[in-house]
């Protein structure tokens, strides 16, 4: 579990990753609902990765399909999936920086659950945007915490009781904030490719993905394409996380709309607006989630082949990444879709 209050100051544990452990080497793809129902299991504590863009917005969806509950949410700042979830009444607690859903609208269902208890209350515990990454960072590296001078002159510590302002051991004088590690039971994280043994890159802002995957006990891999081995070894540099750290890999195209996913599509702000206006009011939030939260293949769907196309060549405009190639030098994404008559 994770160790973010006072009284869960227990040694780190044994990381379960290791670049020869069981996990290393193996086939580990599976469809979404599979992996959401191994991994994500009422009272766990789980991470998503990406930050406006790249966030795993279908396995959020596929979670208050599933109707999981008492979920503890650690994170940095966390835009439409968690307000989904908070209104779905999936969350009982939130550890991280920022809530809501950002460019459009405040997230309503975050307040109503603070304010109203609606549909029940959700606790809040409150860190900075870097002391987000910092609880990750000492997760990652199996430590109790971080110290550092951020927070120190801040309210955060009084309404955060795991942060403890200590003086320097070492003689300075000066005054550290610890921050307790973060080691969720799952990160859910979602990227632009992967192979089939979990290896996963990243192009755009990393945040702190590359900590939470190894930083928590297990870990699903959602990607816009499982790709041949070979085509991650061609570009090593934008691997961010490692085969050995991951449990299951999820191929799950336009799995952040309608958040924009680096090189692949743009953010559907209608849609998101649309969002905004309709999670006003519960009643009205309520009705979106019962036309909404769906298998992804009918979310998709409702989205309509025309409309992803068009979000498609918006970001072709802005942003590109090398194509797929296989052993032979083509492109299985071209040659599918020269096959198939096009997306």
């Amino acid at each position: 579990m994770s160790r973010v209050d006072a009284d869960e100051r227990a040694a780190p544990s044994t990381p379960t990753g290791t670049a020869t452990g069981e996990r290393s080497r193996r086939d580990k793809t599976t469809d979404l609902e599979t992996a959401i129902s191994e991994y994500v299991t009422d009272g766990s504590s789980v991470a998503f990765g990406g930050m406006g863009g790249r966030d795993p917005e279908a396995a959020a969806r596929e979670i208050v399909r599933q109707d999981v509950t008492g979920l503890t949410v650690l994170d940095d700042a966390r835009t439409t999936l968690f307000d989904i979830m908070v209104g779905a009444g999936c969350v009982e607690k939130y550890v991280g920086s920022w809530v809501g859903t950002s460019l459009i609208s405040q997230g309503f269902n975050v307040r109503r659950a603070v304010e109203e208890s609606i549909p029940h209350h959700l606790q809040m515990r409150d860190v900075s945007n870097f002391g987000a990454s910092l609880m990750f960072l000492a997760g990652a590296m199996d430590v109790p915490f971080v110290p550092t001078h951020s927070m120190v002159e801040t309210d955060i510590p009084a309404h955060n009781p795991a942060i403890e302002v200590v003086e320097d051991p070492l003689g300075s004088g000066d005054e550290l904030a610890l921050i307790p590690a973060a080691q969720p039971d799952v990160a859910v994280i979602h990227v632009q490719r992967a192979d089939a043994m979990g290896n996963a890159q990243i192009w755009g802002n990393v945040v702190n993905d590359h900590l939470k995957a190894r930083a928590a006990d297990t870990v699903v891999l959602t990607c816009e394409e499982v790709v041949p081995t070979d085509t991650i070894r061609a570009h090593p540099e934008v691997t961010r996380i490692p085969g050995y750290a991951v449990d299951a890999v999820v191929e799950v195209p336009f799995g952040s709309h309608p958040w924009h996913c680096y090189g692949y599509y743009y953010a559907d702000l209608p849609f998101y607006r649309e969002y905004g206006q309709r999670s006003r009011e519960r009643d009205e939030f309520l009705d979106w989630a019962d036309e909404w939260i769906r298998p992804h293949d009918e979310y998709l769907e409702g989205i309509g082949a025309d409309r992803l196309a068009t979000l498609e060549e918006m970001e072709a405009q802005i942003n590109e990444i090398p194509p797929v190639l296989g052993r032979d030098g083509t492109s299985p994404r071209t040659a599918n879709a020269d096959r198939e008559g096009g997306r």
